[in-house]
Order: C-alpha cells, then sequence, then structure tokens
C-alpha cells in the first residue's frame, strides 16, 4: 500500500494540474455568479446585510434596534469592503462566497495531494466544485463557503506545520486558527486536529513546546470568544439565556447527546457515507498494529493521513452531538471537504483491491491491465456512489428562480420549499413610501434592507418560532430594527383605528400562511378585501396590503393577475400612473426568440364557463403581433388553447384589451401559459378571469 503515498508531480504534470485547476476555478467564478442577483436576499443573509450597510455607515455593526451584531464579524467586515469596493448590493455581497468558493478549489486538491496523492486530489476538487451543497452555499450571502476557505486553510497549514515540522507554518496554523470562529464559530471545529494530532502521534509529540503554545492560546482565544457570546451577545444567538451563571452557561450552550448530525449526512448523502463510515473503519483496523514493537512497519504514511482525515471529521461531529443547536446539515460544511475526501480515498483503496483481485485472478502480469482496470473502477464508483453532484443539479441551483422547487428534504433543510420574493414586495412599497404612511411587516429585517424603514413588527408566533422581541422603555419591540412588536389582531386594529389619516402598509411574507407565525385571527383580517392587495411578490405568497388609502390611487378595485406579479426573469416592472396598480410589466422586444411565461391562480376554480381579460399595449412591433394562451391543468390536460392578435397602441398610454373563454368540466388549478412571439414589445397592465355564470371577477387568492 504504500505506493499509494505518491504525491509529488513531475514539471509537466504541474503544468497540467495548474491548468486543470485554473479551469475549475474559472468555471465557478463565472458560472455560480450567473444570475446572482436575480432573487431577493432570503433566509440569513439579512442579518449580514444589515450589520455590512451598518459598518459603511458607522464603522461597526451597530443594528438599528441599538444592539451590536458580533456573529461573524471577521465575515461581515470582510463584506463590508467589498461593498466599499464594489458597491453595496446583492451580487456583491453573494461574490464573496463565490470567490471564496473558488479560492477553496487550489487548497483542497493541495491538502489532499499532500497527504494522498494527485488521483484522489483530482477526484476530490471535481466532486467539490459539481456538489449540489457546494453550489447551493456558493450563492449565498452567508458565512459557510467563507468558513469552509478559511478552515481548509487552517487544516493544510496545521499539516505542514505539526506534521511535516514546517516552522512557518506553525505560525500560519495558530494565526488561521485564531480568526477561524470570527468568520463564523463552527470554525472552532479547527481545534479538534490537535486530538488527532496527539492520537496519530502520541503524547510525546504532543506535549511539546511548539504544539503546546499554539494549542494553549488557541483553546483559550476560543474560550474567551464563548463568554462574550453568553454575556454580551444581544442579537445573533440561537437560544435564551435562562440564567447568567455557571450552570446557565452550561444549559445554554449543551444538552444531552444525539446522533441528529449523523443522520443528516446519511440522509444527504447515504452512499457516500456508507463508503466514509467504512473508510474510517478500515482506517483503524490499519492503525491496531501500530503501537506494538515489531509491527510499524506495517503503517503507512497513506494509512496516517488517512486516520487523520477521518479523526477531523469525526470529533467535530461528536462534539457537535453535544452542542445545543438546531440541527442543520448547513453546520457541517466547513467539513464536507473531508467526507468528500474519505469517500474518494476510501472509493480508491477499493479500486486497487479490485485491481490486484483481478490481477492475481487471472494471472496479468502487464503493470497497464492494473492501472486500467482500477481506473476504471475508481472512475465507475464516484459517479454511480457520488450523491447530489451532477452538472445538471448545478445548473438547476444556478438558473433557479421564483416558484421553481427547491428539495428541502436534503442538503438545505431550510423549511423553505422555493425562493421568497422579500425585494419585490419591499421595492414597491419604497416606491410609494410617504414621510407620514406608516410600515408593518412580518419579516422586519428584509423589509427594513428593501424599504428603508419599518415602524412595527406583525408575529403571533410564540417562543421557538422567532424569538426576537425584547422589552423596552417604549414597549415591546424587535430586537434587530426596533420595530414596536404587534402580537394580536386587536392590536393591529387598534393601530390602523387610531391613524385612519395615514397609509398603513402591511408587508407579508409566507408567514401568513403559517399558524405558528401568524394566527388565523390576523391572516382572515388581512385578506378579507383582495383590494386591499397592491402588490403580490413573485413568489405568490408575499404581499402589500394598503390600508388607509384615501385616494384610492391603488386600492379602488381588483383583478385576478397584475401583470407585475407574474414570475418572470426577463421581465421589468414599469412604474405607471395609469397602470392599475400604478405598475405594469415590460417584456422587450425579442428578433427571433420566442417568450414563454405562466402565472398559475393559488386556488382551485370550480366548473364552469369563464372569461380571460387582457389588458396590454404593445410598441415596436415589425409585423402583425400575436399572443398565444394555452391553458392547463396540473397535469398538463389543455383546457383552451388561443392565439390572440394585438392592436399596437397609438401611444404610450393608451390600452387595448383582447379577450377569450373556456370551459371547465371539474375543479382543478390552472396555469396560465402565454407566448409572446419575437419581433414586438409587450406591456401587460392586468388579466382577469371571469366567471360566467356569476359576473364577477375571479379574486387573487381565494377570500375567506
Amino acid at each position: 500500500m504504500g505506493s499509494l503515498g505518491n504525491w509529488w508531480l513531475s514539471k509537466g504534470e504541474r503544468v497540467a494540474m495548474t491548468v486543470f485547476l485554473g479551469l475549475l476555478i474559472v468555471f465557478v467564478i463565472f458560472y455560480f455568479s450567473r444570475h446572482l442577483a436575480d432573487l431577493s436576499l432570503w433566509m440569513d443573509e439579512g442579518f449580514h446585510t444589515i450589520a455590512t450597510q451598518e459598518i459603511l455607515a458607522h464603522g461597526y455593526p451597530l443594528f438599528p434596534s441599538g444592539h451590536i451584531y458580533y456573529k461573524a464579524i471577521l465575515y461581515t467586515y470582510v463584506l463590508s469592503l467589498f461593498s466599499l469596493l464594489f458597491g453595496f448590493n446583492s451580487f456583491t455581497l453573494r461574490l464573496v462566497s463565490v470567490l471564496a468558493t473558488a479560492a477553496a478549489i487550489p487548497f483542497i486538491f493541495a491538502f489532499t495531494r499532500k497527504l494522498f496523492n494527485k488521483i484522489i486530489a483530482v477526484g476530490c476538487v471535481v466532486l467539490f466544485v459539481f456538489s449540489l451543497w457546494v453550489v447551493e452555499n456558493a450563492r449565498l450571502a452567508l458565512y459557510f463557503s467563507p468558513l469552509l476557505f478559511i478552515c481548509i486553510v487552517g487544516y493544510y497549514f496545521f499539516y505542514l506545520g505539526f506534521f511535516e515540522e514546517k516552522t512557518k507554518y506553525k505560525i500560519l496554523t495558530t494565526v488561521v486558527f485564531l480568526l477561524a470562529p470570527l468568520v463564523h464559530q463552527l470554525g472552532m471545529s479547527l481545534w479538534f486536529s490537535f486530538l488527532a494530532l496527539f492520537f496519530i502521534r502520541g503524547a510525546g509529540r504532543f506535549f511539546k513546546k511548539d504544539v503546546l503554545l499554539s494549542f494553549a492560546s488557541i483553546s483559550l482565544f476560543y474560550f474567551l470568544i464563548q463568554l462574550h457570546e453568553f454575556f454580551f451577545w444581544k442579537v445573533g444567538y440561537v437560544y435564551e439565556k435562562t440564567e447568567l451563571s455557571f450552570q446557565g452557561m452550561m444549559d445554554y450552550f449543551f444538552s444531552g447527546f444525539s446522533l441528529g448530525y449523523f443522520k443528516e449526512l446519511f440522509r444527504s448523502f447515504p452512499a457516500m457515507s456508507l463508503f466514509v463510515l467504512g473508510g474510517t473503519f478500515i482506517a483503524l483496523v490499519k492503525f491496531i498494529p501500530r503501537p506494538f514493537p515489531g509491527n510499524r512497519g506495517h503503517f503507512s504514511r497513506f494509512n496516517d493521513n488517512w486516520l487523520f482525515v477521518a479523526l477531523c471529521l469525526f470529533f467535530p461531529l461528536i462534539f457537535l452531538g453535544f452542542f445545543r443547536t438546531h440541527v442543520q446539515p448547513r453546520y457541517l460544511y466547513q467539513l464536507y471537504p473531508f467526507f468528500l475526501i474519505l469517500f474518494v480515498v476510501t472509493v480508491y483503496v477499493l479500486s486497487q483491491a479490485v485491481a490486484q483481485l483481478m490481477t492475481f485472478s487471472f494471472s496479468l502480469k502487464n503493470p497497464l491491465f492494473q492501472k486500467m482496470i482500477s481506473g476504471f473502477v475508481f472512475i465507475f464508483s464516484l459517479w454511480m456512489f457520488s450523491d447530489q453532484v451532477s452538472l445538471a443539479g448545478v445548473k438547476r441551483v444556478v438558473n433557479r428562480y421564483y416558484n421553481d422547487p427547491i428539495p428541502t428534504d436534503t442538503i438545505t433543510r431550510s423549511g423553505r420549499f422555493e425562493h421568497y420574493d422579500h425585494q419585490g414586495v419591499g421595492e414597491f412599497v419604497k416606491h410609494h413610501l410617504q414621510p407620514d404612511d406608516i410600515v408593518v411587516a412580518i419579516h422586519v429585517v428584509f423589509q427594513y434592507i428593501y424599504v428603508g424603514r419599518v415602524d412595527y413588527w406583525l408575529w403571533s408566533g410564540g417562543p421557538g418560532t422567532w424569538d426576537a422581541w425584547e422589552k423596552t422603555p417604549e414597549g415591546w419591540k424587535d430586537f434587530y430594527v426596533g420595530a414596536r412588536w404587534i402580537n394580536n389582531l386587536q392590536d393591529l386594529k387598534s393601530l390602523i383605528e387610531n391613524n385612519s389619516g395615514r397609509r398603513i402598509w402591511i408587508i407579508t411574507s409566507p408567514s401568513l400562511y403559517r399558524l405558528d407565525h401568524i394566527n388565523h385571527e390576523i391572516r382572515k383580517f388581512i385578506q378579507q378585501d383582495p383590494r386591499k392587495l397592491v402588490f403580490l411578490g413573485k413568489d405568490g405568497l408575499s404581499g402589500v396590503y394598503l390600508w388607509s388609502d384615501t385616494q384610492s390611487e391603488l386600492s379602488q378595485d381588483y383583478h385576478s393577475i397584475e401583470g407585475e406579479w407574474i414570475p418572470l426573469r426577463e421581465g421589468k416592472i414599469v412604474f405607471s400612473p395609469l397602470a392599475s396598480k400604478k405598475a405594469e410589466l415590460f417584456l422587450s422586444r425579442q428578433r427571433n426568440k420566442r417568450r414563454i411565461f405562466k402565472y398559475q391562480l393559488p386556488y382551485d376554480l370550480p366548473p364552469g364557463r369563464y372569461q380571460v381579460v387582457v389588458k396590454y399595449k404593445i410598441s415596436e412591433a415589425e409585423r402583425e403581433p400575436w399572443l398565444g394562451l394555452s391553458i392547463r391543468t396540473k397535469t398538463r390536460r389543455a383546457v383552451a388553447e388561443h392565439r390572440f392578435y394585438l392592436h399596437p397602441s397609438s401611444s404610450a398610454n393608451n390600452y387595448s384589451k383582447v379577450t377569450g373563454s373556456f370551459r371547465l368540466d371539474s375543479p382543478a388549478k390552472l396555469d396560465f401559459l402565454f407566448l409572446q412571439e419575437a419581433g414586438y414589445s409587450l406591456s401587460i397592465d392586468w388579466i382577469n378571469i371571469i366567471d360566467e355564470q356569476k359576473g364577477h371577477v375571479l379574486s387573487p387568492y381565494l377570500t375567506f
């Protein structure tokens, strides 16, 4: 097995590997950043966006509530630096993760080649680049990708410093280990590499001055970070502090042991986890003969490093089993390179074993046959047993848009089945907002970003849903942006009644449809009158409801579908004083390409006859333009097909209408698919679905 440890490269191989790695890096930077800003900020991106915004304004992350956001503070300052250089926007914030992912590639390769060989290193970086877990995290303005980068750098420097005894890397190791938890405290998983050193090299090596000095300084710093969180953090923590005592600290950080994180790996990567677990067992078995005199020759450098990687993965996993936190696969992301390495090493060793068995069984003496067999088994096994790794999957993530499904049962586990449009609803309010208006929001963090201010936080969920409230001299507020907290219908009604002369914007999120976030009576009150819905996000879930619109500028009437609600990447929302809700969807002309877009009403239509009316205007028409409409059920059964010939508008302010009809024989939820022929620009104001029997326009949502 000793030949497995050959890791050096010839000059020609170095050139080839440099080109290979360069191509992977270029692919990640350019392809992963495609459509990077098309979707709204979401999940925990909002916290770091506000922190970055406040650093640019004040020099430190002082939240609008008056609390300092210490969490991931180094990462937040990196975001601020990039925003200062390239502009403060979602593209720049997310680009940091893309670049961190690209920067991790050569370090993963170098680390794996150093410990094993170039074949395993190539396999690891290829799987890394085409992993769905990697592309998911690489496109978020969150700390997970930068954390993975600094951790793999730390492990690489640790190996060079304390296994290969290179003095300068011992210093660099200490510096990187100290910086890692400032990217996020999960970076403390680096600490367990010292335990791996102890078990592999023994107490004699561990209790030397260089190791102890680095170990002691890092341990003390990590302990102080945890003390700082417990005593000084007001925002960013996971659980409420029960009491400021030693027992309270233990209860805050630790709980009973759980196998939750092991289960998460098996859930997301079932086949790979079996290889990793089996490979770790093999590495431990090979380690057993080592301590006994006369058996040391049976243990190679390759096996030594195999066990080191296994311990660096499993020690943090065991520790997280005791640590009190929500079980989320993303908390393991910084360990993902080790998971990949163990998988590829195990596959490689098995391919070598199969090749040797075949060579012996068939008496194949030519070494070329053994290489061909092992190479085929290695590549085939990587392709066959790699979970969540594919170019097609990467493309789906990169091209994801609103209403595209997200498989939350694996990898992301965010509880969100599609991307939420906090941006669309916020920017609509911001465009119409007047100084005397009142803004009420369910998700105050994102609406502070997109609207610019939030006066009231609407949330009826109890402890454990989103514990973001605190009692202040002015009353209960959220502790992120300092918005007053409304947690019941009576307080919401009182706010509206006591401010009858002021417009009140209620910005909802998908939490409106979760009873543990917003109770039924609040939702019923908000959605009792469809005229108050003045904007719907492209996710079809987030909305803007307006009260006290005394001039009836936006809430005079309602339509089944407003053009600007249609989720279309190429579509542009244009604010127009003559449009229904002062906004319309503009679709630019395409010379030689048709455009398909669709909208789905969020409820089943009963049987009956219906009319479809489209209010539109066109421009830049090269020939007689037409618009196709296909009405289909969820099973893609066609209900009706129409081709509408459109009339050019006499002026930019004139709209026209086209009408079609369809019959529905059984209840169904319908998709309205439109086909815009090439050669003209199209603006859609609204689309109405009219029940012919009752003679009324269908509501944009199912009313109570």
